[in-house]
């Protein structure tokens, strides 16, 4: 006779995502564990956890079509040996699955007992990036304004933002593929909610702040950089993920989503460096090679 409870809840960052599941067991079962939970389009990697003969697997689902870094971490734990030790690393292809850690008893006579965290971060942290020059992402009749630019006292003040540009653009501009690539993640459910910068969180970093409650389309390039897209209009985009896309394809509409003062695009090329994404400065045709503000 065995007892089992599995308990499965999570919140989403377009930058690191968390899932928690917690397991008890007096005796390993001989059947695979396979909780029901709700996912939304955050593209949140997935934790799955398999019985074993003589433990569990802990699995990293990736359902993003293109590859994450996951951290596997202990809220807690009881009378469990996890090989290898935790916090464990591992990347996950795209739409792929990896095991990233196995759990047994310390000590078999007693209760298997351990709640984990499983952190993940869009991209492969060996990606190289290659210099290239980046399309507009507006089309040609579209006056080029820039709100804010690299190291932007306002809100580019973090790794994930430090590069970017903001461009101001009336709700419903066409923005288009800034480079060829393959579209990884699309939001666009949230409705148009500028808020000022007196409402952020005094504890939140600036990328958590910046991008909570904003659509947004981000494209994995060859090279595994990718392009981030963000506060677009809801329902905006016209494209899904999976999609590959064209250097100046029409991928979705502009808005006024999540962080936001007034209708523009924010606009930055980011990478995984290690459970964390980071910025990257960029040349653009028809913009200075900083566009500083």
């Amino acid at each position: 006779m065995h007892r089992r409870t599995l308990s499965r809840s999570w919140q989403a960052r377009v930058g690191i995502w968390a899932v928690a599941l917690a397991i008890v067991a007096a005796i390993a079962p001989a059947e695979a564990a396979t909780p029901a939970a709700d996912f939304a389009d955050s593209g949140a990697a997935r934790v799955r956890i398999e019985a074993t003969d003589d433990g569990y697997h802990a699995w990293a689902d990736n359902p993003l079509p293109g590859p994450i870094e996951v951290r596997l971490r202990y809220r807690q734990r009881h009378n469990t040996v996890a090989s290898p030790a935790l916090p464990a690393r591992a990347t996950v292809p795209a739409g792929g699955s990896t095991v990233v850690a196995a759990f047994r008893a310390a000590d078999p006579s007693r209760a298997v007992d351990f709640d984990l965290i499983l952190d993940s971060v869009p991209g492969n942290p060996s990606a190289q990036p290659r210099d290239v020059t980046y399309l507009l992402p507006l089309t040609k009749d579209t006056p080029v304004m820039i709100d804010q630019g690299f190291a932007g006292s306002f809100s580019h003040d973090d790794e994930e933002n430090r590069y970017a540009i903001d461009f101001a653009v009336p709700v419903g501009t066409a923005v288009l593929a800034a480079r060829d690539g393959v579209v990884m993640q699309v939001i666009d459910r949230y409705p148009d909610a500028g808020r000022s910068n007196a409402n952020r969180r005094p504890d939140a970093s600036s990328a958590d702040t910046l991008l909570r409650n904003a659509n947004l389309v981000r494209v994995l390039h060859e090279d595994g950089s990718m392009a981030l897209y963000a506060h677009l209009q809801q329902d905006g985009t016209v494209v899904e993920a999976g999609e590959r896309v064209r250097t100046g394809q029409h991928i979705g509409w502009s808005g006024n989503t999540g962080f936001s003062t007034a209708p523009h695009l924010h606009f930055a090329v980011q990478v995984n460096r290690g459970m964390r994404l980071v910025s990257l400065p960029f040349r653009m045709e028809g913009v200075g090679e900083t566009a500083a503000d």
